[in-house]
């Protein structure tokens, strides 16, 4: 289940870079919003959700907004309920490493005299 909320944020991260990029394709003037792919990028993006005003398009932002708020949530569920199950990775140099192998055959070796 923590991978699958890890997913979730992740998609709703791109779908962020998506409102972005449709945002950023609206500033292109000699584009025909409707024109069937420009028409579903900007309808999925959120322009069409609230009237413009003054000419300037809010629904994206809100759209960014709530992504942002749902991406928090996830990020927050995951670290509160699977984040201590996830196994660690440690990083050691060669010296660190033979280091612990020696340990590790000293306290197999006490194990062994009991």
């Amino acid at each position: 289940m923590g991978k699958f909320i890890l997913f979730l944020d992740r998609l709703v991260f791109l779908y962020m870079y998506f409102i972005l990029g449709a945002c950023l394709l609206s500033w292109i003037p000699n584009i025909n919003p409707d024109y069937p792919l420009f028409y579903y990028i900007f309808k999925f993006s959120g322009a069409y959700i609230l009237p413009p005003v003054i000419g300037f398009a809010f629904g994206p932002a809100l759209l960014m907004v709530i992504c942002a708020l749902i991406s928090m949530g996830l990020k927050k569920i995951y670290i509160k309920f699977y984040a201590e199950k996830e196994p660690k990775v440690i990083v050691l140099t060669p010296e660190e490493l033979v280091e612990k192998l020696n340990k590790q055959k000293e306290e197999d070796n006490k194990n062994d005299c009991d």
